[in-house]
């Protein structure tokens, strides 16, 4: 968040900060076991699928535009933008396993 300046590319800025509140609240919702405190019936795998394949997205795009947005501080941005991409590839490999416990859990509902 800090490499990415708000000059050169505000969405980059906007996707690392609403990825990293994003990130906290799923950890924060298992560390405190607030799923199994709620009993609401939301499948909450499939929930944070598309929230991780959405951030993935998110990123995917956010550090293409950083990388063809490097004016001004050609470093930082660059920084950002490599650092973007590892954000990336880890969301994109959270996402499917996220995706095969979803494709698991159904299976065995079935």
């Amino acid at each position: 968040m800090a490499l990415g300046s708000p000059w050169a590319s505000a969405w980059f800025v906007f996707v690392a900060v609403t990825s990293f509140i994003t990130t906290l609240m799923w950890s924060f919702v298992y560390l405190l076991s607030i799923r199994e405190a709620l009993k609401l019936p939301i499948n909450w795998v499939l929930s944070e699928l598309i929230s991780t394949s959405l951030e993935t997205f998110f990123y995917l795009i956010a550090f293409i535009v950083m990388f063809t947005t490097v004016t001004g501080h050609y470093a930082s941005n660059v920084a950002a933008a490599v650092f973007g991409m590892f954000n990336t590839l880890a969301y994109a490999a959270s996402s499917f396993l996220l995706f095969k416990e979803h494709k698991a859990s159904v299976a065995a509902a079935s």
